[in-house]
Order: structure tokens, then sequence, then C-alpha cells
């Protein structure tokens, strides 16, 4: 497929969401979603940022469209939009997600590999990356060399678990949802946010 052709689709795509939400009614949605209605506005809390929905699209903090995977996770985070807040926040891998089965060496390759093959080595240097993404430190007990907490969507945390390579075994990346999570996202939705947050932990690292 052509550069033009792919740029139409993720057009197509962009718009069709839109749509969608245009017929939306978020009213006494904000706690079950963690947004904030603003006028005519959605306040989406999106890695640390702010992505507002008006009539006219999304916007980020400087007033540009985001990129168009993060704009998918946006439309797809409130379309999904549950009824209620579902309990369930027991950490799960991607690969025991629904629908997750055709994603998962999408998921190895584009998401956790990288993170492994990048901070072998390097511990020091991803725990300043996950710094940067304001990471938190979660209250539990894991046997592992770093373990951080992200939100990157108010009701979609993701945990990393990294073991750094020994004598007897390489480096590994997990980076696991609570088990709510497809209720709020898809399991494509899923991959594209989990390789959002391993790209920019590897973009943080290079700064």
């Amino acid at each position: 497929m052509s550069q033009n052709a792919t740029g139409s689709v993720y057009h197509e795509t962009y718009r069709y969401y839109l749509e969608q939400l245009t017929s939306m009614r978020f009213d006494g949605k904000e706690e079950v979603l963690g947004i904030r209605l603003d006028g005519g506005a959605i306040v989406v809390p999106y890695f640390g940022q702010s992505i507002r929905l008006t009539a006219d699209g999304l916007k980020n903090e400087a007033g540009h469209r985001p990129d168009f995977s993060d704009c998918v996770v946006v439309c797809r985070y409130l379309i999904m939009c549950p009824l209620f807040e579902p309990k369930q926040k027991e950490w799960a891998a991607y690969r025991d997600f629904p629908d997750a089965g055709p994603l998962t060496v999408f998921w190895t390759d584009s998401v956790e590999r990288p993170l492994a093959r990048t901070f072998s080595g390097r511990v020091s240097a991803l725990e300043k990356a996950c710094d940067v993404l304001g990471a938190s430190i979660p209250d539990m007990d894991i046997a592992c060399d770093l373990c951080r907490r992200f939100t990157p969507l108010p009701k979609m945390p993701l945990l990393l678990v990294f073991n750094d390579a020994d004598d007897d075994f390489s480096a590994s990346a997990s980076l696991l949802f609570e088990k709510r999570a497809s209720t709020y996202l898809d399991a494509e939705s899923q991959a594209i946010l989990g390789q959002a947050l391993s790209n920019r932990l590897l973009a943080a690292a290079r700064v």
C-alpha cells in the first residue's frame, strides 16, 4: 500500500471514530473514565498531558492533532466507555486477554523485546527513563531488578517488570495490564498503547 493510501486509511479511520463520538454523551462518566468535562470539550489525561476532544477533533496541549496511534487509543478509550468501573485490578500478561492471540508476536517484537535489548546491562538508564515518564514504584513484593507503574490513561495502568541479564538468562521485560483493561480498550488498542509506552521509554533513554 502506498504512503498516500495509508494516510487516507488513517484519515478515514480517525473520522469514523469522531463520528461515533459525536453521538455519545459523557456527563456522569467522569469518574468511570477519569476524564474532565470543560465546557464543550472532553479532557483526557494521556501520558501526563491533556488531550482535548471538541467538535474539531483531538488536540494536544500544543493545539495540534496527536499522532494517529495516540488518536486511536484515546478515541477507543472513550468509545468503549463502560457503564460502571470494573473492579478486576489483578495484573495480567497481554497474551492472556481475549483476542490478543494474533497480536502476541507483535507485542513481543515491538513492545517488550526492544526494552529488554536496549536496557540490558543498563538498569539505571531504564530507571531514569521511567522517572522521566512519571512512573511510580508499586507497593508490591515482586522479584525483579526493576518494577514501575505507569498511568498512560486514568483507568489503564501498565506495570513494567524488568530483569537484567545474568550468567544464565538474557534480559527480559514484561508489560502487564490490569485484568479489567479489556473493558476499556480492545486488544489492538492495548497493543498500540503498550508500544506507545515502550517507544517513549526508548526515546527518554536517548535524551
